[in-house]
């Protein structure tokens, strides 16, 4: 990782953006802001809410702790009904009794359980333990953050890459749709979860400072809120009305700089350099990486982190389908093979009046068509004996042999016809026997 640089002689303008950023910060805590270097500041000690084999509300059972840290705790837990792990979040102490807090809290509940998304964390619960204490219960995601990935020194090849930002990219558009914005995207809030293949599932979560367009606002002008290395300079300096999805795209494009230069696009000593270089300053060029042209894709990065929010892109979407597209120009992904389009079959009109549609032929309307068709044939072979018995006795030589032949035949007739009737419940026909001719 390259040592970090130190912004050139600033001019009049931007010494004032530096006096508001300065100001910004000692108005309010660092716990806000977050960190401003790529390791997080050791917390202090603080001691855990709940306690292993604890029970919440007779439905959760605590079993450890996950992680501690800003404002809130987290637990592994297992559900007493149900043979289900989960992970419980709650505000520490000292915030519990912060009402500002606490409606941050129930606002990240009702915002993450109006998002169904596969790279979303899924809310499961939210309550209040008995001493007044909220927690939501969500679903619990194994794997490793970003921020501990990059920090062990692991690099992403080109088409993780794209994967990542994809997984993240198809997040924010459901967040964002649902009048979401998530305004604290940053790798400690991005987790891989392992599988069979090579890419890994990427989970978004941590959404206690995001941005809901069907609640009152709750962050006052001038008020900073967010991680100083992936903060849009909207945020940086506190224009509450300016923060919109095109400030978690500008995030989204400082991660993806992140991803492809193991660094992040401005990096300073403190936090106020770093505010001050995304206010003023362009991000670092790329450079060339693993023998690609890297010019295609600082472009879209540029874009996509352009200091006025109208110059970038109209979504999130937008700057993943471009990401993608520059990097198969810049020659770090092959062109995609263009598959041949399938020839549709065309659509069967639907059934009216006009048209005749195939009936469904039911077993009642089949053995109905039996019946008839063993009727007929009945009838037709009683005809032909009547016929040709009528002509043998018109014949001048007929012998009373060939009378008794035909009495036969048509006894035979009349006893087959009746046991088709029989067969399908109708009434049998009485034999008649012919008069004999004397």
């Amino acid at each position: 990782m390259t040592a970090p640089r130190h912004p050139p002689t600033a001019s009049p303008d931007q010494n004032r953006s530096l006096d508001v950023v300065r100001e910004l910060l000692d108005v309010h805590p660092s716990s806000e802001l977050g960190a401003a270097s790529s390791s997080p500041a050791p917390a202090a000690a603080t001691v855990p809410l709940f306690a292993p084999d604890d029970i919440l509300d007779n439905t959760y059972r605590i079993v450890g702790t996950i992680a501690m840290g800003g404002m809130g705790e987290i637990y592994r837990a297992m559900h007493l009904r149900l043979p289900r792990a989960l992970a419980i979040k709650t505000l520490q102490t000292e915030f519990s009794s912060r009402s500002d807090c606490v409606t941050r809290f129930c606002r990240e509940a009702c915002a993450l359980a109006r998002l169904n998304h596969p790279n979303i964390v899924q809310v499961l619960d939210f309550n209040v333990t008995a001493d007044g204490v909220p927690y939501i219960a969500m679903e619990l995601i194994e794997g490793e953050d970003l921020r501990a990935a990059l920090n062990r020194g692991r690099r992403f090849d080109v088409p993780e890459v794209l994967a990542i930002v994809r997984q993240i990219a198809s997040a924010l558009e459901t967040a964002h749709a649902a009048g979401v914005v998530h305004r604290d995207l940053k790798p400690e809030n991005i987790v891989l979860t392992p599988t069979s293949g090579r890419v890994p599932v990427v989970s978004v979560i941590d959404f206690g400072l995001s941005l809901c367009f069907w609640a009152q606002r709750m962050t006052a002008e001038r008020m900073v809120f967010g991680t100083p290395e992936y903060m849009a300079p909207e945020q940086a300096l506190g224009q509450r009305d300016l923060i919109d999805t095109w400030t978690d795209q500008f995030a989204l494009s400082a991660l993806t700089y992140t991803l492809l230069a193991g660094r992040p696009p401005y990096a300073r000593e403190t936090a106020v350099d770093v505010l001050h270089a995304i206010v003023n300053e362009p991000p670092a060029p790329l450079g060339n990486l693993e023998g690609w042209n890297a010019s295609t894709v600082e472009q879209v990065l540029r874009k996509g982190m352009a200091r006025v929010h109208t110059e970038r892109y109209p979504s999130v979407a937008a700057f993943s389908n471009a990401l993608e597209q520059a990097l198969v120009r810049g020659g770090a992904l092959p062109t995609p093979t263009r598959q041949p389009t399938p020839v549709a079959r065309p659509a069967r009109r639907p059934p009216n009046r006009h048209t005749p549609s195939r009936r469904l032929v039911t077993p009642r309307k089949r053995a109905s068509g039996l019946r008839r068709c063993a009727s007929a044939a009945a009838i037709s072979l009683l005809l032909a004996g009547f016929v040709w018995g009528g002509a043998v006795n018109a014949r001048p030589s007929g012998g009373r042999g060939w009378r008794n032949s035909v009495e036969s035949m048509r006894a035979s007739m009349f006893s087959e016809w009746n046991r088709l009737l029989r067969t399908y419940g109708q009434e049998t026909v009485p034999v008649v026997a012919e008069p004999q001719p004397e």
